[in-house]
């Protein structure tokens, strides 16, 4: 899951922002949740300390008497992995956002195009998360990392009970269940049977007649089931 933290002191631009970001997740197929705040208050900082996953902060230069730069310095002392990005409608607060050395991820202005602006770097911040993370598994005892888009699809093995991750250079099996990785992963990856996710990235093409699926690098499975192939067709169309 990616958690935005909106924060801003006009609920308009809140609203403005959730709605973008609601527009770029609709199209990714990942799960997602928008945390709002109007100022940088307790809950704020109970967030900071969170061990929320895939945190994406969108935050106002100035909110009542806080600024939004020491917010940033103080997520960066123990978290230097979360996306930063800061809102201003003072532009020539731009140098010294990036001169801070605070691994800010964007610079916006309220101003000149602004939702453009908007659209653009959120679209960016998630592909970074998509493609900078990988799933870890535990198989025997040891653990895994295995890249996103590595991944072909994965499925649940009834006979050995074991969830089998099948990827462009290999397959792996673990005890996981199919459900609890599912929410893990990150991109997009859909049921295409009770028993299968599949990555659609790494699709070819949805053979529906035969109900196979064909990967980009000749595997196929018929792991498509009638239950899935309505919403397969959405995602093939879209």
């Amino acid at each position: 899951m990616i958690n935005f933290i909106v924060c801003d002191d006009e609920i308009q631009i809140i609203e403005l922002v959730k709605n973008i970001i609601s527009k770029i997740m609709f199209k990714t197929n990942l799960e997602y949740k928008v945390h709002k705040f109007t100022n940088y208050d307790k809950k704020f900082n109970d967030i900071i300390k969170s061990d929320l996953e895939n945190k994406i902060y969108i935050l106002d230069i100035e909110v009542g008497k806080h600024s939004g730069l020491d917010v940033a310095k103080k997520i960066r002392d123990t978290d230097w992995n979360s996306v930063i990005l800061i809102l201003t409608a003072h532009a020539e607060l731009e140098y010294l956002a990036f001169k801070s050395k605070l691994l800010l991820f964007d610079f916006i202005s309220k101003f000149d195009l602004y939702e453009n602006q908007m659209v653009d770097a959120i679209t960016l911040c998630v592909e970074r998360v998509i493609s900078t993370d990988k799933l870890i598994i535990k198989v025997d005892r040891k653990y895994e990392q295995i890249a996103y888009d590595n991944i072909l699809y994965l499925t649940y093995d009834s006979y050995s009970r074991k969830l089998k991750i099948i990827t462009k250079s290999g397959e792996y099996e673990t005890n996981a269940s199919l459900r609890e990785t599912k929410e893990k992963l990150k991109g997009n990856f859909i049921y295409t049977h009770r028993d299968c996710v599949v990555n659609l990235k790494n699709v070819k093409t949805f053979d529906l007649i035969n109900r196979k699926i064909i990967f980009k690098n000749g595997i196929e499975t018929y792991l498509l089931s009638k239950r899935y192939v309505k919403e397969v067709k959405e995602y093939a169309n879209s």
